[in-house]
């Protein structure tokens, strides 16, 4: 059985990552996930068969696409990734499996 801290889910939505966006534009927005998802990302750098949940939402894909961007670019020998289980999380997330 897994739990949250063997298999830790980072929910991506701007919501979830700040009280208010008042201001933000949404390139701004965009910045603020990506910064945390490198945050995770350097979190658990090295942690072999580490699996991480990022939840990123449906929405245009924006998010999703500059994820999966940044792990073939930045992170692509050091972790796999696959859709997250379509059961928990539906369409929105992606798990990465450390190396």
């Amino acid at each position: 059985q897994k739990n949250k801290e063997d298999e830790p889910v980072i929910d991506l939505h701007i919501g979830e990552l700040l009280d208010t966006t008042a201001g933000l534009s949404n390139g701004e927005m965009l910045n603020i996930q990506l910064d945390k998802f490198r945050e995770e990302m350097k979190l658990y750098e090295g942690k072999h068969g580490q699996h991480i949940v990022f939840i990123h939402g449906k929405g245009n894909g924006v998010l999703r696409n500059a994820i999966l961007k940044e792990l073939k670019t930045k992170y692509n020998n050091s972790c796999h990734w696959q859709d997250a289980s379509f059961q928990e999380y539906g369409f929105g997330a992606t798990e990465v499996i450390m190396r």
